[in-house]
């Protein structure tokens, strides 16, 4: 019987390369660069929208909502996403150029969901409000906006009409652009 030697085979550089990459194929959350920034656990959403129109009519309104997360978020890729719930009150202040109109100020409570999205993207959910009657609450279902670099985040809001018009009470008209900004509590 004769004995056979076995050498063992060089790998050229390409199949070298070929290895190396095959490990780099997919992202983490966890990894360095790609993971998305915690949110906190509580923080306010702060905002205000105005607009004066070309004949005096003028609209105000301000939103005061506060959130409190679960632990721990669900790790997505890019993405952390957190179930928690929110309360606080909005105002909005429709008048005429007399001086006439509305305001209301409804006081809020419900369930919330808010995503980190890397690398700086914040999205503020309220899953009551997305199919609610009227574009007042509508407009209130989802916030998006960017990390700034001091720990809070920013956007925008349109302040929608409640979409009334009884006993002398309208609301049907005029839309207020509007910014927000998230903060640490």
């Amino acid at each position: 019987m004769r004995a056979v030697r076995l050498r063992p085979r060089i790998l050229g550089p390409l199949a070298i390369v070929l290895l190396l990459l095959s490990g780099c194929h997919r992202s983490s959350p966890t990894e360095p660069g790609v993971s998305a920034r915690p949110l906190p656990l509580r923080f306010s959403l702060i905002g205000t929208a105005e607009l004066t129109t070309a004949d005096g009519h003028s609209v105000s309104c301000l939103l005061q909502l506060y959130f409190e997360l679960n632990e721990p978020p669900r790790q997505l890729p890019r993405m952390l996403e957190y179930d928690g719930v929110h309360g606080g009150d909005i105002r909005r202040t429709v008048l005429d150029p007399a001086g006439n109109g509305i305001s209301l100020w409804p006081d809020v409570h419900g369930a919330a969901i808010a995503r980190s999205i890397a690398p700086e993207t914040v999205e503020i959910l309220i899953p009551v409000n997305a199919d609610a009657e009227g574009r007042f609450w509508r407009a209130l279902s989802r916030f998006e906006g960017r990390w700034a670099p001091d720990g809070t985040a920013t956007g925008a809001w349109d302040c929608a009409p409640f979409d009334i018009d009884e006993g002398g009470y309208v609301d049907t008209r005029f839309t207020a652009p509007g910014n927000w900004t998230l903060r640490p509590i």
